[in-house]
Parts: structure tokens; C-alpha cells; sequence
């Protein structure tokens, strides 16, 4: 007979759902506090995103960390597009000077959301195992 799983059906949906669900509302918690205290998204906005990757990192299954590498770009796209939706007037600029600044204003929240990952599932992946015996020989 095969191994008897020791997980409760629910408890790797909740973990799957806190994986998702906590690094989310802190990246959004960053972009409505960048905005709300100052001209568009920055450092805080930042600070957020790198925090958020390497908590998605943290709290990512081994057999899913796939997707660590892939999520910060486009999650982060879909916070700032709609912060400069809610925060920005309606005839602001044209839509290529707004997508341009976009993209400037965004990309050092990306490279620190990348790095953050990167170092994180380095991390995860080159320390030794815990519930591993030494080989004392």
C-alpha cells in the first residue's frame, strides 16, 4: 500500500490561498499607501513588491515554486495599472505618455521583486534540509 497522506483535505487550500492571498494584500496595501502620500507609485511601492516576492517565496510549496519567478511582473502590472486608473484624472496625458510612465514608474518595483524571489528560492534550495540525519560515519 501507498503512504497515508498525514494533510487534511482543506489545509493545503488554505495554505495555497495564503500563498496567494498575503503577498497580494501586501502589494496592494503598498500601492494605495504610495499613492495616497505622494505623486504616483515609488519607494514604498517598491519596498511592497520585494517583500511580497519573497513572502510568495516563503510560502510556495517546493513542488510549486514555478511560478515564483513568473508571478511578480505581471501581478505587479495588474496593481500599478489599476493604482494609475483609480489615481490618475481621466484626461491625463494621452495613453502612450501614461503607458510609458507606467513602465518607468514600475520597473524598479519589478527587478526588486525578481531579486527578492531569486534570492529566496536560493536560499530554499541550497540550505540543508531539515528532518535529514547527518551521516556520521
Amino acid at each position: 500500500m501507498g503512504r497515508r497522506r498525514t494533510e487534511t483535505p482543506g489545509k493545503r487550500t488554505r495554505r495555497a490561498g495564503t500563498a496567494l492571498l498575503a503577498p497580494g494584500a501586501l502589494l496592494l496595501a503598498g500601492a494605495v499607501v504610495d499613492e495616497a502620500t505622494g505623486a504616483g507609485l515609488g519607494r514604498i511601492f517598491t519596498l511592497s513588491a520585494a517583500a511580497a516576492a519573497a513572502l510568495a517565496a516563503v510560502l510556495c510549496a517546493r513542488a510549486h515554486t514555478w511560478w515564483v519567478p513568473a508571478a511578480p511582473p505581471l501581478v505587479i502590472a495588474a496593481v500599478a495599472v489599476g493604482a494609475q486608473l483609480v489615481a490618475a484624472p481621466a484626461g491625463h496625458g494621452g495613453t502612450l505618455a501614461a503607458a510609458l510612465h507606467w513602465a518607468l514608474d514600475t520597473f524598479p518595483a519589478m527587478a526588486a521583486a525578481e531579486v527578492a524571489a531569486a534570492l529566496v528560492l536560493a536560499v530554499r534550495t541550497f540550505r540543508p534540509r531539515r528532518g535529514r540525519r547527518a551521516c556520521h560515519a
